[in-house]
C-alpha cells in the first residue's frame, strides 16, 4: 500500500511536470497569435475570430471520442500521442502565411488537445480521491499558470526577433513534454482501466450531466474572449509583442499568487452552484470593463476582474466532472464536458468577431454592445444557482 502511495505521488508529480511544460508552450504561443495574425498577416478581426473557432471546435469538439479513446487504450499513450500532433500543429502556426494552412494549423493543433487532455484530467483524478480533487484541480492551475507567467514573456521576446521562433520553440516543449510523460508516466494501474469502460452513450444519457454540460458551455462562452479581447483592446494601449506578453504574464502571476487561497475558501464556504454563478459574473464584469477601457489601466482592472472568474471556475468545473463519472468512465465524461466547451467557446470566438467589430466602428452608442458580455453572464449565474450542481466536495452528484 505504502508502495502504490508512493508511485501515485511521483505519477502525479510527473503530471505537474508536464502540465508546467505543456503551458509553457501553450502560453508562449497562443496570447500572442492574435495579435500576429491582425498586425503582420493583417487578418481582419472576423477571420482571426474564425481561426480560433476552429482551433476550439477541432479541440473540444473531438473530446468525447478522444476520452473514449483514451479509457480504452490507457491515459498515457492518449497523451504521448496527443502532445506530438500539437507540437506539429504549432510548428506550422506561426510558420504559415495562408489562411487554408493556418486553418490546418488550427485542426492539428486542436486534435492534439483533443487526445491529451481528457486523459490529462482523467489522469489527475485517478490519482486521487473525491474530496481531494479541487485542491488538486487548483494545484494544477497554479503550476499551469507558473507555465503562463514564463511562456509569454519568452514568447514576446522570441516574436521580437521572428514569430516563427516562437511557434518552432513551442512545438520543441510539446516534444519534451513528450520526453517527460514517456519516462515518467506509469504504462498500467491508476492510468489503465481493467476489462472494457462504459460505452461512450452512457455519459451523453446522464440528464444530470447534460444538464451541467450546457451551463458549462455557457460559461465557456465567456472564457473564450481571453485571447480575442486582450490583443484587440490592447493594441491601443500598447506598442508591440513584448508589452502583451508581460500583461498575460501579470494575469499569471494573479493567478499563481491567489488560486489556492482563493479556491480553497470557496470549497469550503460556498455550494458549487454559487462558486460557478460568481464566476460567470466575474468573466462577463472583466470582458465589459476591458472593452469599455479607456486606458490601460482601467483594462487591466478588466483583466484581473476576469482572472478572478477564471480561477473560481477551471478547477471546480474539473473537479465536478469526476465527480458525474463512473469508473472506467472518467476520460470520457472529461470529452463530453470538453465538446459543451467546444460548442460554448466557438460561439464566443465566432459571435466575438461581429461584436468586437461594431464595438470598433465608431458609430453612435457602439460601445453598449460591450454590456451583451455581463448580461450573458448574469443569465449563465442565474441557470447555475437554480440548476448548478450541488455539492463542494466528495459525494456524487444523482443522476436524474
Amino acid at each position: 500500500m505504502a508502495a502504490k502511495r508512493s508511485s501515485g505521488s511521483f505519477a502525479l508529480k510527473v503530471l505537474y511536470g508536464d502540465t508546467f511544460t505543456m503551458a509553457v508552450g501553450f502560453y508562449m504561443l497562443v496570447p500572442l497569435l492574435a495579435y500576429h495574425f491582425l498586425q503582420d498577416l493583417t487578418l481582419t478581426i472576423a477571420v482571426v475570430a474564425l481561426l480560433t473557432a476552429v482551433r476550439t471546435a477541432s479541440q473540444n469538439g473531438l473530446m468525447p471520442i478522444a476520452g473514449w479513446v483514451a479509457d480504452r487504450i490507457n491515459f498515457r499513450r492518449a497523451i504521448l500521442i496527443g502532445v506530438l500532433i500539437r507540437a506539429l500543429g504549432f510548428a506550422l502556426l506561426g510558420t504559415a502565411e495562408s489562411i487554408p494552412l493556418l486553418a490546418v494549423a488550427s485542426v492539428l493543433t486542436g486534435l492534439g488537445g483533443a487526445l491529451f487532455h481528457p486523459a490529462s484530467y482523467a489522469a489527475y483524478a485517478a490519482l486521487t480521491t473525491g474530496t481531494d480533487r479541487v485542491r488538486v484541480y487548483s494545484t494544477r492551475e497554479v503550476v499551469s499558470n507558473v507555465g503562463f507567467v514564463v511562456g509569454p514573456i519568452v514568447g514576446g521576446f522570441l516574436a521580437g526577433a521572428d514569430f516563427a521562433l516562437v511557434s518552432l520553440s513551442a512545438a520543441a516543449m510539446f516534444v519534451l513534454a513528450f520526453i517527460i510523460s514517456a519516462i515518467g508516466l506509469p504504462r498500467t494501474g491508476d492510468f489503465e482501466h481493467s476489462g472494457t469502460p462504459p460505452r461512450l452513450r452512457v455519459a451523453f444519457a446522464d440528464v444530470a450531466f447534460l444538464r451541467y454540460c450546457a451551463l458549462v458551455a455557457g460559461t465557456a462562452v465567456l472564457i473564450a474572449q481571453f485571447y480575442l479581447v486582450i490583443p484587440f483592446r490592447a493594441a491601443q494601449f500598447i506598442s508591440g509583442p513584448s508589452e502583451l506578453g508581460l500583461i498575460y504574464s501579470g494575469a499569471a502571476v494573479v493567478m499563481v499568487v491567489t488560486m489556492l487561497p482563493l479556491t480553497g475558501a470557496a470549497n469550503r464556504f460556498l455550494p458549487t452552484r454559487v462558486t460557478l454563478a460568481g464566476a460567470a459574473v466575474c468573466l462577463g464584469a472583466g470582458v465589459a470593463l476591458m472593452g469599455l477601457s479607456s486606458s490601460l489601466t482601467t483594462m487591466l482592472i478588466g483583466v484581473a476582474v476576469f482572472i478572478i472568474g477564471q480561477m473560481l471556475a477551471q478547477p471546480v468545473l474539473n473537479a465536478t466532472v469526476s465527480r458525474f463519472a463512473p469508473p472506467g468512465a472518467v476520460a470520457s465524461y472529461f470529452g463530453v464536458q470538453g465538446l459543451a466547451t467546444a460548442i460554448g467557446g466557438a460561439a464566443g470566438s465566432t459571435s466575438a468577431g461581429v461584436l468586437y467589430a461594431i464595438a470598433d466602428s465608431g458609430n453612435a452608442g457602439a460601445a453598449y454592445i460591450w454590456l451583451a458580455f455581463p448580461l450573458w453572464a448574469l443569465i449563465v449565474a442565474a441557470l447555475f444557482v437554480v440548476f448548478g450542481p450541488r455539492q463542494t466536495s466528495g459525494t456524487p452528484e444523482p443522476s436524474d
